[in-house]
């Protein structure tokens, strides 16, 4: 998630970021990350083999980031 995290910083952080913006964005982005990875595995059907239904929750997920990411890159977010 490293690796992430680098490449959300460049693109998400003005080059004048504070030390303590900084921090607090990484912060916010491993919570995210933390809470992703806790709603995947919550919803996920208990059976070896996935279900429609957690194929489901991995689009969704994808499509809300992704939408997310675009407002991101507009200023609206």
């Amino acid at each position: 998630m490293v690796e992430q995290w680098d490449q959300f910083a460049r693109v998400v952080l003005p080059a004048d970021v504070s030390p303590t913006q900084r921090q607090e964005m990484r912060r916010a982005f491993y919570a995210g990350g933390q809470a992703i990875m806790f709603r995947v595995i919550e919803s996920l059907a208990p059976d070896d083999e996935p279900t429609e239904e957690d194929l489901q929750v991995m689009t969704d997920l994808h499509d809300e980031l992704q939408d997310f990411g675009k407002l991101i890159q507009q200023g609206r977010a």
